[in-house]
């Protein structure tokens, strides 16, 4: 449980829509409402309303480096959560009751545009990728304003706000491996093709992902009209519980092979489902290969003297899109290694290298190795090659150069022969 709530912490960037000073109190109003389901006319039991205000604070984002600084794990994992909840906790968001009803007390005198959100229906959010919503851009304000109900709360005064949500499209399929067996647990990921012909991440549709379950079934809703696809990736952070208090967590993030709906194991290769208002999509599976799969695996040194660093981060480039496909942490003896490869031409990455000291607490060894090391000694540059994978590649080294000097392109691995 500690490395899902340490990823929890770290990951999340929220608006922070904060309480009203205690000072500001006889400037707050009320707002209540009704939320309904406009397909059944019941209400929609348990949906969010949020309040988006046209001043809204600054995201609050955890310090990585604050973390790795922190001796104490669990003390580490608690200020990453503190800082979470200080910036998600306000009065300006509530719950339904059994009969759609909501109320949110206290709110500060001013703008506000209000979404209302539930599983399967649209909202004004309903376009914008987890990413963009925690952003919270300018042109995600401009999303939201352009189909959110805009109210003016005024000191000691209530506002009465009714929602209709419609129900909006759904995509579902199964996620299963190519010798027909299902692959439970694994996160599907909605793409969406933009008027500009681009493949835009939407992401999960909705705050907490469901998993593919046992039989390797997926379903993904509350969808707007628009062509889609869904991706996926080999499920690599198992969690397993066996007697004890902790769960075992095992993950590998450099065997991350991601695959795409209609059989495409490149983006490029997407053939996108064209869904229509309300429609219910079937059969939209993705299917990974167990075949014709290699390893891709080294060193990182330094360019200088051919000493191993022991922090930084390998990626693994398309070499036509330049688009990242996978990444993984240098270990400490400079070592990587990226499993599940399909064949075909990449470009191997290098950044963030550095020497730092080790850690002599060995509980670190449960967090990801970038995060986790203590005082950093030196820096190095990027350094990249080029690889045509049609074999294994194994004994590859990539030379990082002192911050100082010029990054040159490795001509080529500084390796061995590829193993056959």
């Amino acid at each position: 449980m500690r490395i899902f709530l340490l990823l929890i912490a770290v990951s999340v960037s929220a608006v922070a829509q904060q309480p009203a000073p205690a000072s500001q109190v006889s400037q707050t109003g009320q707002v209540t409402g009704h939320v309904a389901c406009g397909d059944t006319n019941q209400p929609a039991r348990f949906a969010t309303v949020q309040l988006i205000s046209e001043h809204p604070a600054a995201a609050t984002v955890f310090d990585y480096g604050a973390l790795a600084k922190e001796a104490d794990p669990e003390k580490a994992i608690g200020k990453a959560m503190a800082a979470v909840m200080k910036g998600g906790n306000s009065n300006l968001s509530a719950v339904t009751a059994l009969d759609g009803a909501f109320t949110l007390d206290k709110v500060p005198a001013g703008t506000y545009w209000v979404v209302a959100q539930f599983a399967g229906y649209l909202s004004p959010l309903s376009q914008l990728s987890m990413m963009e919503r925690s952003q919270a851009t300018a042109d995600a304000f401009k999303t939201v304003q352009s189909s959110a109900e805009k109210i003016e709360v005024q000191p000691n005064q209530s506002v009465r706000v009714d929602i209709r949500l419609e129900r909006g499209a759904s995509i579902n399929g199964t996620i299963r491996y190519d010798d027909g067996s299902p692959a439970p647990g694994v996160m599907p990921m909605l793409m969406t093709l933009d008027k500009d012909g681009k493949w835009k991440d939407l992401g999960t549709t909705s705050a907490i992902p469901a998993n593919s379950d046992d039989q390797g079934r997926y379903r993904l809703f509350g969808l707007l009209p628009g062509k889609y696809a869904v991706k996926a990736s080999l499920p690599t952070t198992q969690v397993s519980m066996g007697l004890g208090a902790m769960p075992s967590v095992h993950t590998s993030m450099g065997d991350m092979l991601m695959v795409y709906s209609g059989g495409a194991l490149h983006e490029k290769d997407i053939k996108p489902v064209e869904v229509g208002s309300g429609d219910d999509v079937s059969g939209i599976d993705v299917v990974f290969p167990i075949d014709n799969l290699h390893t891709v695996a080294g060193s990182v040194v330094a360019k200088t003297d051919s000493h191993a660093v022991n922090s930084g981060w390998i990626s693994l480039e398309d070499s036509d899109t330049k688009s990242q496909l996978r990444g993984a942490s240098i270990e400490q003896d400079g070592s990587f290694r990226l499993n599940y490869v399909l064949e075909g031409q990449y470009i191997l990455k290098a950044a963030g290298a550095a020497d730092t000291e080790k850690s002599a607490d060995d509980s670190s060894a449960a967090f990801p190795a970038f995060m986790m090391h203590g005082k950093t000694l030196k820096t190095y540059g990027p350094a990249e090659m080029p690889i045509t994978l049609k074999n294994d590649s194994t004994g590859l080294v990539l030379q990082v150069p002192d911050v100082s000097a010029t990054p040159a392109q490795s001509p080529a691995p500084v390796a061995p022969a590829p193993a056959q």
